[in-house]
C-alpha cells in the first residue's frame, strides 16, 4: 500500500504534537500568609516550575524532531523518516535535555517497540500499562498523561508520562501494511523490529520526562 507523501508529512507531525504536553494545570489557591504558608507557597511555586520545566523540554523535543522529519520526509519520502528516526532523534534529544538539565525520551511496551533501548521497564512500563487499561476502556490515547511528585526515588522532583497515538499516516511506517522500500529501511536498521502491526487510535508508546531535584543555592553571607 502506498501512502500519498503528503499526507505522511501530516501524520508524522500529528504523531509528534501527541506527545507534547497538555496547558498548565491551574494553579492552587494561596494559604493564608504566616512561616506555614511561606514554606507552602514556595514548595507549590516550587512544584510549579517543575511541570513547566518538564513541558518546555517535551515541547522543544517534539518541535525540533518535527522539523526535521518534515525537511527529512519533504526530500526522501518515508523511508527517510527511519534515518530520522535513528540517528536525529536521539542527538536532539540529548540537546534538549542538557539545556533544560532533566532526562527524557520515548518508550514502547515490550515487544512493540523499534529500538531496543526503548522498551519501557519499571516505572515507564507501569504508567504504559495504566494507559493501555485506560485506552483498551475507551479512553483516547493521546490524552493519556501521568504527572507523579510524590514516592519519587531521591534526587528526583517530578515524572511526567505522555501518550503517543497511532495517528492517520503512521501505518506507513507503523502499520499492518508497510511498503516494501519502508519494510526494507526498517530491517536495516531494526532487525528485531517490533513496531508495526498498528491500527489508528492505538496507542503506540509514550514520552516521559523526568526532571531532577535542584539543590538550593545558599543566599547572602560571604563567599
Amino acid at each position: 500500500m502506498t501512502v500519498p507523501r503528503t499526507a505522511t508529512i501530516a501524520a508524522l507531525f500529528a504523531m509528534l504534537a501527541s506527545a507534547c504536553v497538555p496547558a498548565p494545570e491551574a494553579a492552587p489557591a494561596i494559604a493564608a500568609p504566616g512561616a506555614a504558608a511561606s514554606a507552602s507557597f514556595a514548595a507549590m511555586a516550587s512544584e510549579d516550575a517543575d511541570l513547566e520545566r518538564a513541558k518546555a523540554a517535551a515541547t522543544a523535543f517534539s518541535t525540533q524532531l518535527r522539523g526535521t522529519l518534515q525537511a527529512a520526509v519533504a526530500e526522501g519520502g518515508p523511508t527517510a523518516a527511519i534515518g530520522v528516526c535513528s540517528t536525529d532523534a536521539p542527538r536532539i534529544a540529548d540537546a534538549v535535555m542538557a539545556e533544560h538539565d532533566l532526562h527524557l525520551g520515548r518508550v514502547a511496551l515490550p515487544g512493540r517497540n523499534r529500538n531496543p533501548a526503548q522498551a519501557a521497564d519499571n516505572w515507564q512500563l507501569a504508567t504504559l500499562q495504566r494507559f493501555q487499561q485506560a485506552v483498551a476502556g475507551g479512553a483516547a490515547a493521546g490524552e493519556q498523561l501521568s504527572v507523579t511528585r510524590d514516592g519519587l526515588p531521591a534526587g528526583v522532583s517530578l515524572r511526567m508520562m505522555r501518550g503517543i497515538a497511532t495517528e492517520p499516516g503512521c501505518p506507513a511506517c507503523h502499520g499492518k501494511h508497510v511498503a516494501p522500500d519502508v519494510r526494507d529501511a526498517i530491517a536495516l536498521r531494526y532487525p528485531d523490529d517490533g513496531a508495526t502491526g498498528f491500527d489508528i487510535g492505538d496507542l503506540r508508546g509514550a514520552l516521559w520526562v523526568e526532571v531532577p531535584t535542584r539543590i538550593a543555592t545558599p543566599t547572602g553571607g560571604n563567599p
